[in-house]
């Protein structure tokens, strides 16, 4: 056990027999709603501060938005794509013309029905934000709504071999199907209502930014047949609410759900996983790949803006060192130089350079090709993530050895995700350094990786610009066979090494831990699956 397991054990069971009913959750919320079994309390893993899936990558946005929105089709327990809004399709047997058709009794929150229309204006601004989404754009024809109101059209110009696996993705920018009327938001813009059709109603007048959200069950909701799976299947609801409550301290929130006042905590510190498990709370790894970590730089900005900057990086980043510092236990966790997140059918070794995280003389040497000037390093540091707030210390550690200064800048996780949208210097409140993670499932997917992504501006945040690198990344859909996919997918990685659109710092497997009163939790990588979840009496 850890030094940290060890404190970690004596504070907690100093506190366990203190604690005050309620007041552990944000805002006395426990003491203003008692607990029912008709109401499901959940601890994400970050705070909500915007509502828009289409604006953001953050994964809590993605887990909002699978509450309150649908997709045209989801994923199944073994991510393959199933029809979720839509009742039936087909595509020409040139792969150019795709028809969907919607299933009967989609309506949106407000009682709406859902339309084509309002299909395709969703899909055109997920379109203008999502790496799949502007690949299908470009070669797009026309997409367009039938006068039945249930039906849409899309022609394109050349097949795309990724079509069901853009529209059934669960996580980056999620392609929600919203009223056409808040669809047409400019999709630099997030919207503000976050009306869908999906199983849950978000409640605005109860969302307390930094402490509640509120979802209610979707009572004209209409489940598709069959089990639930993923984000597929039959998604039946059988609680009545919802509450996200943002309690940081994990902690805390361990405590809470030891003592019963919340139900399901996303995100609980490893340190204390042996002790739930021994209080009776049930865990489970729902993402079987895990979470890949990277170190992503600001590629506009020196020193970064000089690959050299980027590969010294590369060569000081001791991913064990990394991992033994985040997590007490090393089952875990694992070392992974693959790009494409390992234990994927993505997974290759192609292009891994010797030495990497051992190298602290050829780190240095590239530090002083790139011109670094000494300037302090501004690093994003996510204090309220015990894990990343670990990471950060070991980087700036790392980064110090080989000649980096650095200057580590406390905040939250959700102000990060806020804060690396900005382009100004960071000596101006920009930023040079952020360290996250992302969803195994799409890290895994070459064009659904969003940091992989070198398409300048229209990047994700750090805003890599590499015209070779992004042709291999948009001539994977249309790769004629599977052995010329893999060839792309290799030379992209090959690439990857050397423009470094981020530096990989290991791979982890955190299970949810969630109260023995529930029956039916489902796995999806990253995400929150409420549906389906039973709360047996208390």
């Amino acid at each position: 056990m850890t030094r940290l397991a060890m404190l970690a054990t004596v504070v907690f069971g100093m506190v366990l027999g203190a604690v005050v009913p309620g007041a552990l959750v944000p805002g006395g919320v426990a003491r203003a709603q008692p607990s029912s079994d008709r109401v499901l309390r959940i601890v994400p893993n970050a705070d909500l501060q915007t509502l828009d899936p289409i604006v953001t990558t953050a994964g809590v946005v993605q887990s909002h938005a699978h509450m309150v929105y649908d997709q045209l089709f989801g994923r199944d327990a073994s991510q393959r794509p199933q029809p979720q809004m839509v009742d039936r399709y087909d595509v020409s047997p040139d792969g150019l013309t795709w028809r969907f058709t919607l299933r009967d009794g989609l309506l949106f929150h407000d009682g709406a029905p859902v339309l084509a229309t309002d299909v395709v204006a969703s899909l055109r601004r997920w379109g203008a934000r999502d790496p799949h989404g502007r690949q299908l754009i470009q070669i797009t024809e026309s997409l367009v709504p039938e006068p039945d109101g249930k039906t849409v059209v899309w022609r394109l110009r050349r097949p795309y071999g990724l079509m069901l696996d853009a529209l059934s993705k669960p996580a980056g920018n999620m392609p929600a199907i919203m009223p056409a009327r808040i669809a047409a938001t400019d999709p630099f813009t997030a919207v503000q209502d976050p009306i869908g059709s999906g199983p849950f109603i978000f409640e605005r007048g109860e969302w307390i930014p930094g402490s509640r959200v509120v979802y209610r069950r979707n009572p004209a909701y209409v489940p598709r047949s069959g089990a639930a799976e993923g984000t597929a299947g039959g998604k039946q609801v059988f609680v009545d609410r919802v509450e996200w409550l943002n309690i940081a301290n994990v902690q805390t929130a361990a405590l809470a759900l030891i003592k019963g006042e919340v139900d399901y905590v996303e995100s609980p510190g490893v340190d204390f996983l042996p002790m739930l498990q021994s209080r009776g709370v049930r865990t489970l790894r729902t993402n079987t790949l895990g979470a890949p970590g990277m170190i992503r730089m600001n590629h506009i900005h020196p020193p970064f803006n000089d690959a050299r900057a980027r590969q010294a990086l590369l060569l000081v980043v001791d991913q064990e060192e990394f991992l033994q510092a985040m997590f007490p236990d090393p089952s875990l966790t694992q070392v992974c130089h693959a790009f494409f997140v390992c234990g994927s059918p993505q997974e290759t070794d192609a292009g891994v350079p010797e030495g990497l995280g051992h190298s602290p003389e050829r780190a240095r040497a590239l530090l002083r090709d790139s011109g670094y000037d000494g300037r302090p390093i501004v690093i994003m540091d996510p204090t309220d993530n015990p894990f990343m707030h670990a990471a950060t210390l070991v980087l700036a550690q790392e980064m110090q050895s080989i000649g980096f200064r650095t200057d580590v800048q406390a905040t939250d996780f959700a102000s990060m995700a806020t804060r690396r949208a900005s382009r100004r210097a960071p000596k101006e409140g920009g930023w040079d350094i952020g360290l996250t993670f992302w969803n195994g499932l799409g890290a895994s997917d070459p064009v659904g990786n969003v940091p992989m992504q070198a398409s300048c501006d229209q990047a994700w945040p750090g805003w890599p610009c590499d015209a070779a690198h992004q042709a291999l990344i948009d001539a994977y859909p249309y790769a004629p066979t599977a052995i010329e996919r893999r060839r792309i997918l290799e030379a992209l990685q090959i690439s990857a090494y050397r423009l470094v659109p981020y530096v990989p710092f290991g791979q982890w497997f955190l299970p949810v831990a969630y109260s023995p009163r529930l029956s039916g939790v489902l796995s999806m990588p990253g995400i929150i699956v409420p549906w389906n979840i039973r709360k047996s009496p208390g």
